[in-house]
Parts: structure tokens; sequence; C-alpha cells
């Protein structure tokens, strides 16, 4: 099962973070606009966003879950606009940006290269558990696209009206999202998404000094 190989991912990451005792202080000529990419690629992924992101049927697409850098710009937790209109306490609005947590921590370039193989590692992590999520809830969106496939048909040999076609996809929608619940994968994601972030979390505070420890501590104080 895919979430074995994601526990495999986590377990690299943490070897990674072991080897990470060379010297911190040793510079490796990083030029500073891909040390600015690669700290604010340093995110996290708010699970239950990433499973929310189902794309109806629509008149001019299918249904599908987004993937790769979707899945990273639309789940991850530092996103000024998250909860707007509905705060969370507690929830991905309180997060700390973690990139620039990392600016504030002034990474030399040593720790920026380990940082870059940290980062990989999580998307590898994300990547696979939304892969598993995609297989899950591919069977019931293949049925959905079937019908929706049908409306169409009918709506372009006029034997429906626009608007009929669109109720009728509607309630196909509807019909998909609650047999993507009845699943029951959901919590299973979220879990396995919050694993790959501890992993991406302790990676980091691994490689930190002493003296950027305590800055860590002041955004991921311990629990």
């Amino acid at each position: 099962m895919k979430l074995k190989h994601i526990t495999l991912i986590i377990s690299v990451i943490a070897i990674l973070s072991l080897t990470a005792c060379q010297d911190m202080q040793n510079p490796t000529g990083t030029d500073p606009t891909e040390s600015a990419i690669v700290m604010n690629n340093a995110v996290e992924i708010d699970g239950a966003l990433a499973t929310a992101q189902v794309v109806e049927c629509t008149f001019e697409s299918d249904a599908f879950v987004p993937g790769g850098d979707a899945i990273y710009e639309n789940s991850r937790m530092d996103r000024k606009d998250m909860g707007k209109g509905c705060p969370r306490k507690g929830g991905p609005k309180d997060r700390p940006m973690l990139g620039k947590v990392m600016r504030e921590l002034q990474l030399t370039d040593a720790q920026i290269e380990l940082l870059k193989g940290y980062n990989l590692a999580h998307r590898d992590c994300i990547e696979l558990t939304m892969q598993t999520w995609r297989d899950a809830v591919a069977p019931v969106m293949e049925i959905a696209n079937a019908a929706k496939k049908l409306v169409m048909d009918d709506l372009k040999n006029n034997v429906i009206t626009r608007k009929e076609a669109y109720d009728k996809l509607k309630v196909i929608n509807e019909s998909m999202r609650a047999e993507i619940d009845a699943l029951g994968m959901k919590d299973t994601i979220k879990l396995a998404i919050e694993d790959c972030n501890k992993a991406l979390l302790a990676s980091i505070e691994g490689m930190l000094t002493p003296d950027q420890l305590v800055i860590w501590a002041k955004y991921f104080p311990k629990k």
C-alpha cells in the first residue's frame, strides 16, 4: 500500500537529519536568489484543504483531483488569505510562515543545501500521499464523469436545455462528493500529511545551531 511508502519517505527524511552533523559554517556558494526560493519552498500542507480539492464536473471539464504545484499552492498552511471570513482557532491561519522563519534564522549555505533535500523529500511524501487519495477517489469520479458525458450528449442533441443540464450536473456533483466522504479515507490522508509535515519540521530543527533553536522555539515551541 502506498501509505507504507510514505512511511519510508519519512524515515529517509529522518536519516537526512542524522547526517546533518557537517560543519554548518562551511559555505557552499549558494546564490542569494536560489536561497530565497529554497526557503520559500519550506511549507507545511493542510490535510483538510488538500482533501477538499476535488474539482467538480462542469460543462467544460470532467471531475478530477489536482496534483503537483496546485496542491502546494492551495493547501499550504501559510496562505495569507487562509481563514478570511471563517477563522479557525488553532488552524492554518495561526501557523507561522515557515519561509519567513527560515529567513529570520539566517541559515548558512550548508544548511540551505540540507533544506533543499528536506523540501524535496517532503514534496515526495505529500505527492505520494495525494496519489493515494487520487487512487481512492478515482472510481467514484469515473462514475460521475460517465454520468456527465450522458448529460452533455443529451444537451448536444437538444434532448435537454442548458438549464436542465446544469441542474443534472449539480446532482451528479453532490452525489460524487457524498460518495467520496463515504469512503472514509479523508482522516487517513490528513494524518499521513501531518506525518509528512512533522518529519519536515523535525529535520529542520535537527540542523539548527543552539542560537537558531532559540528563534525556532518562538515559532515552534515544544508541546
